[in-house]
């Protein structure tokens, strides 16, 4: 290891060590909030049913540092939000400042917390604030984000949230909603270890092509493909993932005129780009308003995406993430 990433890797040893995190909690919800990004970690649900549900995945080393990484690399799993999402020449972080650094508490109760952070001087966003407050009749969080601007400006945003993805056959299925079309990553993006052809149309019934010439339907077999990215177009704002022999569903669902599109990371597993940290096993499931994670290869002819902002106007929206019982779907 050279002098350099020592370095780094001893500053976010300490990082990772004097992270602060509040823990907020009703009847049917409790979960720990990251300073971090203002993650969302270690999510529970409490249904009807009486069963504990954790649909959320999570990294097996956020208290050890695993070397020269990025913050939300280390923290990794739970749900986060990404300004600008992606890859940009706006931000030198992959999927924004505010999920690599600190933000601060604004304000908090027993049920809901308000979190801020401030973007650097001359960067083209001005600051975050992101809310979080448990539904007080059922098991839910009801999320939200506004974003303050130096300068009017048009950026790719998106959320991040990553589910457990169980290994068993028959064990998990997904949902997508109604949605216009659905993508494999082009060749430029997807990641070496994918299984999936480069830029293939996805059929109505989740069918699409393999390397090797054989089909996969990835919405039923989704544990058998490697590291994946693959965009969902024009959706209308809902994706369910149902766990089938666990007993419940995960509903995420969004405004479809903040976030048109959503983009699916298979990590099966994921990170394999990064050597200290390739065996981590999730799905995320990404409310975007972008071109996968790379605005710049957008095909000439597609409508350029990202969300238009002012800087006399901050832009906000509102998201939610829930949990139900398969035994009982009033939840």
């Amino acid at each position: 290891m050279s002098q350099h990433s020592s370095r780094d890797a001893a500053r976010l040893r300490e990082s990772v060590a004097k992270q602060e995190k509040w823990h907020i909690a009703n009847a049917f919800t409790d979960l720990d909030v990251f300073a971090t990004g203002a993650a969302i970690h270690n999510v529970r649900f409490h249904l009807a049913d009486g069963q504990t549900v954790t649909p959320l995945a999570e990294a097996s080393w956020h208290e050890t540092a695993i070397g020269d990484v990025p913050a939300h690399i280390q923290n990794i799993g739970g749900e986060w939000p990404c300004v600008p999402f992606g890859s940009t020449a706006n931000d030198s972080h992959h999927h924004g400042y505010g999920s690599d650094n600190i933000w601060h508490l604004e304000e908090r109760t027993d049920t809901s917390l308000r979190l801020g952070i401030d973007y650097p001087a001359g960067h083209v966003v001005k600051k975050l604030v992101r809310t979080l407050r448990l539904r007080p009749d059922s098991p839910a969080i009801e999320c939200g984000l506004t974003i303050y601007v130096n300068q009017d400006c048009t950026l790719p945003v998106g959320l991040h949230p990553i589910f457990r993805l169980p290994q068993e056959e028959d064990a998990f299925e997904i949902t997508p909603g109604d949605y216009g079309h659905a993508m494999t990553a082009p060749l430029d993006i997807a990641p070496v270890a994918s299984q999936l052809g480069a830029h293939e149309r996805v059929g109505a019934t989740g069918q699409v092509l393999r390397k090797d010439g054989q089909h996969i339907n990835i919405w039923q077999q989704t544990a058998q493909l490697g590291e994946e990215i693959v965009s969902i177009f024009d959706s209308r704002g809902n994706m369910a993932l149902t766990y089938k022999q666990e007993g419940f569903r995960a509903c995420l669902s969004w405004n479809p005129t903040d976030f048109p599109n959503c983009l699916i990371w298979v990590a099966n597993p994921g990170l394999g780009a990064i050597s200290p940290a390739p065996h981590f096993q999730g799905i995320g499931i990404e409310p975007v308003n972008s071109y996968f994670d790379r605005n710049d290869l957008s095909p000439s002819g597609m409508p350029k995406s990202g969300v238009a902002l002012q800087a006399a106007h901050p832009w906000s929206c509102h998201y939610r993430l829930s949990c139900q019982s398969l035994n009982n779907d009033g939840a």
